[in-house]
């Protein structure tokens, strides 16, 4: 099908009416869409993942860039990650030498089947709503895809 010149132009005004209806009611459409993200937020994660998941490699291209050009922060935020594990493994944890074992397990299943493992703490270190402690009971190997879907949360 073949577009006509008035069917073109018309295509053209509708967008610039749309954009002048924009411009002068930025307001109100920011506050609607602030509001449908409150109200749908499984939608909108479904939303978020889907379009991450379409666009994988320029994110994944984007966090590169991100972290080369942003080194010192990077370094800090490891340097953070690393006190906050220092700081929740308890000295009284007979089980801290397994620990290890965990990583192992999770560096040979990546190995193995081709699929990144993590090794997660089921009570986040850092969560929001509980913190927990990094000790064996604590840990679990899981893959890495699930581990980030996961992030910093505990579901209560």
């Amino acid at each position: 099908m073949r577009i006509s010149k008035s069917m073109a132009k018309d295509k053209e005004n509708q967008k610039r009416l749309a954009k002048e209806w924009y411009e002068r009611n930025k307001e109100l459409t920011k506050e609607r869409a602030r509001q449908w993200a409150l109200d749908n937020p499984e939608k909108r994660h479904a939303i978020h993942r889907k379009n991450r998941e379409k666009d994988l490699e320029n994110h994944n291209a984007r966090n590169r860039e991100w972290n080369k050009n942003n080194k010192d922060k990077r370094s800090s935020y490891e340097g953070k990650r690393r006190a906050t594990i220092l700081q929740r493994t308890p000295k009284w944890d007979s089980g801290a030498h397994l620990i290890i074992a965990k990583y192992q397990l999770a560096a040979m299943l990546s190995q193995a089947s081709g699929i990144q493992h993590h090794v997660d703490h089921i009570i986040p270190l850092q969560g929001k709503k509980v913190s927990g402690l990094h000790t064996f009971a604590n840990l679990r190997v899981i893959p890495g895809s699930d581990n980030s879907k996961k992030s910093n949360k505990f579901p209560i």
